[in-house]
């Protein structure tokens, strides 16, 4: 199943949250790039992960 839009979950090191389901098992994720700037990308669902017992 894909996450909940609007949830929280990391990717690899970064914080995103889910803005859309894509095609073939895949979410669209949005997060802050090192400079501040928000980007847009299509990651499998498989690839996020929730945060667990601690946020940071």
């Amino acid at each position: 199943m894909c996450p909940p839009i609007g949830a929280l979950l990391r990717y690899r090191t970064r914080i995103v949250r889910v803005i859309a389901e894509a095609r073939g098992q895949r979410a669209m994720i949005e997060s802050l790039d090192t400079t501040g700037r928000t980007f847009v990308s299509t990651v499998k669902w498989g690839s996020l992960r929730e945060f667990g017992a601690q946020l940071f």
